[in-house]
């Protein structure tokens, strides 16, 4: 199956420790590691890795104050790799950065071997990647702040109550309906579509109706890209906010 090429795997880690670890994770696999550690300079591809499979595993260490930009230029000159990092901790704001700019995957360093190696084949059948449970107890801690902020005494939240220059009343967010938001919510909280029906109580069939609905008007492609927009816009827009929360308690029930 073309799932088990070789795949050609440049390393780019800032500690030597990392690198031979990985070396020796990888060393039995299909990821056949390139001679050279890859550094902020160029790195020396034959033809037969250009045609190949390409991944690269970055040390978000490499980059520490240009994560992002590290990722978007080796996206820029192998338009067709992977591209995975691996962080030492889980940084919400980072992952997202990592994303946008073209990563495929986002790992931590405490991931056990079989899992990690299971991540890369993952990335290299076009799937993203990223540790679920430290993502959901980012985006949880997002949610209890806003609830938070829901109960805090209104002239508090009054004060907060301004958009962000960068939205206002075009905002995406707000072509949403009612249903739509609401399914937003569960999105970010990770919840299956199954669970979404349930908790709506209409079908799956309308949920996946209203998910595509939701990427065309948000301009994403794919739920994990809606949950991470989700919890970047409502996070820090309390206009929009607020919005959704008076959306949710005037509700209609929508397709059934």
């Amino acid at each position: 199956m073309s799932h088990l090429l070789p795949v050609t795997t440049i390393l780019g880690c800032k500690n030597s420790m990392l690198r031979e670890g990985l070396r020796h994770i990888l060393s039995s696999t299909r990821f056949r590691l390139h001679p050279e550690n890859l550094t902020r300079g160029e790195i020396t591809l034959d033809q037969a890795d250009h045609e190949g499979s390409l991944l690269f595993i970055l040390d978000a260490n490499l980059y520490p104050s240009g994560l992002a930009e590290g990722v978007w230029s080796l996206k820029q000159q192998h338009a067709q790799a992977r591209v995975v990092v691996l962080s030492d901790s889980f940084n919400l704001d980072g992952m997202k950065a990592a994303f946008q700019s073209g990563a495929d995957g986002y790992c931590l360093a405490t991931t056990g071997c079989e899992a990690l190696i299971k991540y890369l084949d993952l990335v290299m059948l076009g799937e993203v990647v990223f540790p679920s449970a430290a993502f959901l107890a980012a985006i949880s801690t997002n949610v209890d702040e806003l609830d938070l902020l829901k109960e805090a005494p209104a002239s508090k939240v009054s004060s907060l109550q301004v958009a962000h220059p960068s939205e206002g009343h075009d905002s995406p967010i707000r072509t949403l309906s009612s249903r739509e938001a609401e399914i937003l919510q569960c999105l970010m909280q990770g919840a299956p579509n199954k669970v979404i029906a349930r908790k709506l109580d209409v079908a799956e069939a309308t949920v996946k109706v209203h998910i595509k609905a939701i990427l065309r008007k948000i301009r994403v492609a794919n739920r994990t890209q809606a949950a991470m927009w989700a919890v970047n816009h409502l996070s820090s827009n309390s206009a929009d906010t607020s919005w959704i929360q008076s959306g949710e308690r005037s509700a209609t029930q929508g397709l059934r």
